[in-house]
C-alpha cells in the first residue's frame, strides 16, 4: 500500500505558504585572493562591501531593540551605504553593491539615490528579485502604486518568495496611509487596498494547489 508522506516545514516555507514573509539581504562576499593581485578593483570592491555588511548588521542588531536609538541606526546604515559605494565604485559589475546602495539608501529617505542604485543593479541582472522587491518598497515609500503593482507581477512570475515580502509591505502601506494619508486620497488607498486583497487571494489559492501537487507528488 502507498504511504502518503507529510509535507514537511522546509517544503511549506518554500511554497509560500507561510503567513509572513522575509527579505534577506545577500550577505559578505567571499575574498580568497590579495588585494594586490586583483587590479580590477573586483577584490577591493568585495573587502569594502564586506566592511559595509559588517555595518550594515549594526544597523540590523539596533534594529531589533525593543526601543532602536534612532541616531545610531541612522549612522550604521550610512557607514554601510560609504562602504557599500566603494564597492560600486572599484568594481562597478558588483550587482549586491549596488542593491546595498539602494537598500541603505531607502533606509535614509534618499529615495532618488536609492532608486538610481537599483536601477544599476538590475541593468546588470533584470532578474534580480531582491533588487527588484527593494525597488518596489521604495516605490509605495513614493506612493508610486503602479510601479508596485508592476514589481509584484513580476516578481510573482519569477521570485514567489520576494512575491510574498512584497505583498506584506503592500498591506503594511495600505494600513498605515489609512493612519496617516500622506497626501493619498482615501479613494486611490482603498483601490489599492482591493488589488492586494484580490493577490492575496489568488496567492494563496496558488499556494494551496502547489500543496496539493507536492503531496501527490510524495507518494511512492
Amino acid at each position: 500500500m502507498k504511504t502518503l508522506h507529510p509535507v514537511s516545514v522546509s517544503l511549506v516555507l518554500a511554497l509560500g505558504i507561510a503567513s509572513t514573509a522575509q527579505a534577506v539581504p545577500d550577505g559578505p562576499l567571499e575574498v580568497a585572493t590579495p588585494v594586490a593581485a586583483a587590479p580590477d578593483g573586483a577584490m577591493t570592491a568585495r573587502l569594502a562591501y564586506n566592511l559595509g555588511y559588517d555595518e550594515f548588521e549594526k544597523a540590523q542588531a539596533e534594529e531589533k531593540k525593543p526601543k532602536p536609538a534612532q541616531d545610531k541606526l541612522k549612522a550604521a546604515f550610512a557607514a554601510a551605504r560609504v562602504k557599500f559605494e566603494e564597492a560600486a565604485k572599484a568594481d562597478p559589475s558588483l550587482k549586491e553593491a549596488w542593491n546595498l546602495v539602494g537598500y541603505t539608501s531607502r533606509r535614509l529617505a534618499d529615495y532618488e539615490r536609492s532608486l538610481a542604485a537599483y536601477e544599476k543593479a538590475l541593468a546588470l541582472d533584470p532578474s534580480y528579485g531582491e533588487a527588484i522587491e527593494y525597488r518596489a518598497e521604495a516605490f509605495l515609500a513614493l506612493n508610486r502604486l503602479d510601479d508596485a503593482k508592476s514589481s509584484y507581477l513580476t516578481l510573482l512570475a519569477s521570485a514567489r518568495n520576494h512575491a510574498d515580502v512584497l505583498l506584506d509591505s503592500m498591506r503594511r502601506w495600505v494600513a498605515e496611509r489609512r493612519r496617516a494619508p500622506g497626501g493619498v486620497a482615501a479613494a486611490d488607498v482603498d483601490a489599492f487596498a482591493k488589488w492586494v486583497e484580490e493577490r492575496s487571494t489568488i496567492a494563496r489559492q496558488t499556494a494551496s494547489m502547489n500543496l496539493h501537487r507536492a503531496v501527490v507528488r510524495s507518494w511512492d
